[in-house]
């Protein structure tokens, strides 16, 4: 089963490109693929958003050694004790006025 997340998609007037991080999670790994798309600033932002994982899906497809990152998908709770991810998602709650 794959899914995929795109992440910070922004318009790069510079480079006349839509920007993102898209992640690719599979086989219990993350694969995240900063990708570029050249088209006008005007272009429907989900026509933008779906070509830039659609081209992440074929850099992955061909396995490209190029610029990827790659992690564990369960990193976080392997690495950072049950505590702090608590601690940390009940700041984050508090934050976002969810929390009393």
């Amino acid at each position: 089963m794959q899914s995929t997340q795109i992440q910070n998609v922004t318009y790069n007037p510079a480079a006349r490109a839509f920007e993102a991080r898209v992640s690719i999670v599979e086989g219990g790994e993350i694969f995240t693929y900063p990708c570029s798309l050249r088209a006008p600033m005007d272009m429907d932002s989900t026509l933008a958003a779906r070509r830039l994982v659609e081209l992440a899906k074929r850099r992955h497809a061909r396995d490209v050694k190029g610029l990827v990152s790659r992690r564990p998908e369960n990193v976080l709770t392997t690495h950072i004790p049950a505590e702090v991810i608590s601690a940390t998602d009940a700041l984050w709650q508090r934050m976002l006025g969810r929390a009393a």
